[in-house]
């Protein structure tokens, strides 16, 4: 028999455990110690009067009552992000205060951008590919290389960003003079993390190395660009960061199946909102007018390989 209606709180807390499986990765998510997230759990089980999850030793186990629980609770949350997103919207998103979600070249470009934001506007860029943070309002809209698969979102395509191939000077001059279809066995090389293998531009590397192994492997797009400055090997970077870096050279044309198309992706109970369209109309003129730069037209292109 149940004693009180559940707190919206514990049933965050079952939802964040049902998710991550673990008491430590929950506490994580949630910000708060493993022996509160066990108070709300217990809370929770005593006011709906089931048990949600076997505490075993290897960890938590949901329930048949816990799984049918699930859904409901899943409702109520978005139920909950759709309350607040609306009351953003109203309210026009916080005196102009905006959070946006993007991917690494994205939040570069962006982050580059940011003195020319309009006055009054206070923009938050976070790295991400997460789209999920727009449901969990953790961001107010955000800039992807892809469409996401589902939500209820209004995209717009803000055009195209390319790359290429950089070195130190040196390196570049001598890769210059190889034959294009020795470059890869005949040169170092280096790319992101492993964690970034499926990235088109890690997986165009990695095909052309054909199992030889990276001279270093970066864990993100900036460690990448200073690994390049010291000449230990040659890699991919956004044409908008290389033809801008002085300490690099571009070894090769933009490569074309390399071409990613940038999306921008907000929901649609925010659209209207003052601050949202302040942003997002800042972001689309970026792309507009940076157009040259983002596809490499502005690098100079005599003397580099076609790599295919």
């Amino acid at each position: 028999m149940t004693t009180k209606n559940p707190d919206w709180d514990h049933i965050r807390v079952f939802l964040a455990l049902a998710r991550t499986g673990s008491l430590r990765a929950a506490a994580q998510e949630l910000g708060v110690s493993q022996p509160t997230l066990g108070r709300h759990l217990s809370a929770l089980e005593t006011a709906v009067g089931v048990v949600l999850f076997d505490r075993l030793p290897e960890g938590l186990r949901m329930t048949e009552a816990g799984r049918d629980l699930r859904p409901r609770a899943e409702a109520m949350e978005e139920a909950a992000f759709a309350f607040h997103r609306q009351g953003d919207a109203i309210s026009g998103i916080r005196d102009r205060h905006v959070r946006l979600s993007a991917s690494a070249w994205s939040a570069l470009f962006l982050s580059g951008q940011i003195k020319s934001r309009p006055d009054g506007l206070y923009l938050e860029i976070r790295q991400s590919d997460d789209t999920q943070l727009l449901t969990k309002r953790e961001a107010d809209f955000a800039v992807r290389h892809g469409l996401p698969l589902t939500g209820d979102f209004i995209t717009k395509r803000l055009g195209t960003v390319s790359c290429a191939v950089y070195a130190a000077p040196d390196l570049a001059e001598d890769m210059r003079a190889m034959d294009p279809d020795a470059v890869f066995a005949d040169a170092p090389w280096i790319c992101l993390s492993e964690e970034f293998d499926l990235y088109e531009s890690q997986r165009w590397v990695l095909a052309h190395l054909a199992g030889t192994k990276p001279e270093f492997r970066a864990g993100n797009t900036a460690m990448l660009q200073q690994a390049l400055r010291t000449g230990i090997g040659a890699g991919i970077l956004p044409c908008f960061l290389g033809d801008r870096d002085p300490a690099l050279s571009r070894i090769s044309k933009p490569i074309e199946p390399l071409d990613s198309d940038i999306w921008l992706i907000v929901h649609r109970d925010l659209r209207g909102a003052d601050g949202i369209k302040q942003a997002t109309d800042w972001v689309a003129e970026m792309y507009k007018s940076r157009a040259l730069l983002l596809s490499g037209a502005q690098g100079h292109q005599s003397g580099q390989l076609k790599l295919t």
